[in-house]
């Protein structure tokens, strides 16, 4: 692993094999909504184009295939932490809200019974997976079941080792 200097003091994590390769460039760090990213602009013909470290890697030129970063660290552009993806997919493994009420993906409090509750988006729908005493116990339903549909792209309360 080698790291490439990026702006803001911030740096960029990459596979021996691609440091040449892309060091030859000079990226910048791009901050979008949490996350970082390396980022280089080109441009010919007066038109300014911005290129994507991790999609450079994967050589990924399709606008609708998505580079996922498993770690969710847009900086560690290493090949073992990059896997295509579609928006869905993407969004299955982002963490909890920051607003969320306990603290768990896919977990809030039903007032109405004095229960946590946890479900789980599938496509543009909510499916309820049930009522608990805490909201711990919520959140392990959640992981269960979000495995079982999302496998290794499921964001987890609890990860497993």
């Amino acid at each position: 692993m080698k790291r490439i200097p990026l702006t803001q003091g911030l740096y960029t994590l990459v596979d021996n094999e691609d440091y040449e390769y892309l060091n030859q460039w000079n990226w910048y760090a791009h901050k979008q909504g949490n996350t970082y990213y390396a980022k280089r602009t080109t441009s010919k013909d007066y038109k300014i184009t911005i290129i994507h470290m991790h999609r450079v890697v994967l050589n990924i030129s399709e606008q609708e295939v998505l580079v996922d970063h498993k770690d969710r660290n847009g900086l560690n552009n290493q090949k073992y932490n990059l896997r295509t993806s579609n928006k869905s997919k993407n969004g299955m493994n982002r963490p909890a809200q920051k607003n969320n009420s306990s603290g768990y993906k896919g977990v809030g409090f039903d007032k109405s019974r004095n229960k946590w509750k946890a479900q789980i988006m599938i496509g543009q729908k909510n499916k309820f997976i049930g009522r608990f005493d805490t909201a711990i116990d919520a959140a392990h339903a959640y992981d269960k079941f979000a495995l079982e549909l999302f496998d290794d792209f499921a964001y987890l309360n609890f990860p497993q080792d």
